[in-house]
């Protein structure tokens, strides 16, 4: 597995990271928040959709070389998110929530988990802060 980083297609940002393999080649840009790998061409889009968020499959952007990019969702040890959030292209914003242990009380609701996404932490960020939302959920701190 090859990583370096390269100039994001979609928003022109330098931190944009590309991970490769004979296989696949993925594309995450830490300046816009979007997403995409070799699969997610005009061919395979269709399918990708199917799961997706009306959000998020209005945002794609396609870029010179037929690539769909895509909003990115972050989870942090499958606790914390970081996520597109709004109503519409023009109504829109990254959310980033925090997590919160599970209470005793709790553990039925979410057996096999020590934490939960706590709402009451949520926090917009705009389009071009995505670096901040992960921030905000201690994306970038140190185990």
């Amino acid at each position: 597995m090859i990583e370096k980083l390269v100039t994001c297609k979609r928003c022109g940002s330098n931190a944009c990271s590309e991970i490769s393999d004979d296989k696949i080649v993925i594309w995450v840009c830490l300046g816009c928040g979007f997403t995409t790998n070799t699969f997610m061409n005009l061919d395979n889009t269709p399918k990708s959709e199917d799961v997706m968020p009306n959000l998020y499959k209005d945002l794609k952007f396609t870029d010179d070389t037929g690539l769909n990019w895509y909003p990115n969702s972050v989870t942090l040890d499958n606790k914390s998110m970081v996520f597109a959030d709004g109503t519409s292209v023009d109504d829109w914003k990254w959310a980033a929530v925090k997590s919160i242990e599970i209470t005793d009380e709790e553990k039925e609701k979410f057996p096999n988990s020590t934490h939960r996404a706590d709402m009451s932490t949520i926090q917009y960020f705009e389009e071009k802060d995505f670096m901040e939302a992960l921030s905000y959920v201690g994306y970038f701190n140190k185990k």
